[in-house]
């Protein structure tokens, strides 16, 4: 169980686990389920057979956006 401010985030490999879980937060607090994690602190979450990847992609595309940078050229090390 993760918790932030007010966003927790739960999982297990067992599906009884977190459905009991998800019952017993539901009935003890006033909160609702947002399904499968996608984004949480500008980090996105891809979950698949697998396993689980976690990256920036967007958060780095929105700063490349936002500074004038989407045509720059990538570099290996980001000096001379």
């Amino acid at each position: 169980v993760q918790i932030y401010v007010d966003d927790i985030i739960f999982g297990a490999t067992n599906e009884k686990i977190c459905q009991e879980f998800s019952k017993l937060m539901e009935d003890e607090f006033e909160m609702r389920m947002m399904g499968e994690l996608k984004f949480f602190l500008r980090l996105q979450i891809v979950q698949s057979d697998e396993g689980i990847k976690i990256h920036q992609m967007k958060y780095t595309k929105e700063l490349l956006k936002n500074y004038k940078m989407k045509d720059a050229k990538p570099m290996k090390t980001p000096m001379h």
